[in-house]
């Protein structure tokens, strides 16, 4: 394995690499490397391979929180209809109003922390800068 620390990645390699870090399983990313699932796991011992998944994930996370993103107001609003519909059971309607009630509450303490660590960074920022009283 030592050999393969010598040298860059191969092309083929990093693809498999990509795909992995994308959810592709070992043997899907082996695949698509063109090679057995056996050397594409050791390619994963490469310095270079955890930064080249995590990236590949990172970047199809963001790319999945777009979708998302884009369509909370759709989601929202077709999740309120079925926790109000008469015609939904209640068995299938209380996860929707739950859900409904854990996503805005998981919103009311997003923002609240967010303007407390606003709060903290402009604290950090006097202390920083010139010496001032600071109100706690």
């Amino acid at each position: 394995m030592t050999l393969l620390f010598k040298k860059e990645i191969p092309e083929n390699i990093q693809r498999g690499l990509i795909a992995k870090g994308e959810g592709a399983t070992w043997e899907q990313s082996a695949e698509i490397a063109k090679v057995s699932r056996y050397e594409m796991q050791r390619w994963r011992e490469h310095p270079d391979a955890g930064n080249l998944i995590s990236t590949a994930f990172n970047l199809s996370m963001e790319e999945a929180m777009g979708v998302i993103a884009s369509n909370l107001p759709k989601l929202s609003k077709r999740l309120c209809e079925i926790g109000l519909d008469p015609k939904v059971k209640a068995y299938s309607a209380t996860p929707a109003i739950l859900g409904a009630f854990s996503i805005f509450q998981s919103g009311v303490i997003d923002r609240e922390n967010k303007a407390k660590l606003n709060k903290l960074v402009e604290h950090l920022d006097r202390l920083e800068g010139e010496p001032q009283a600071i109100d706690i």
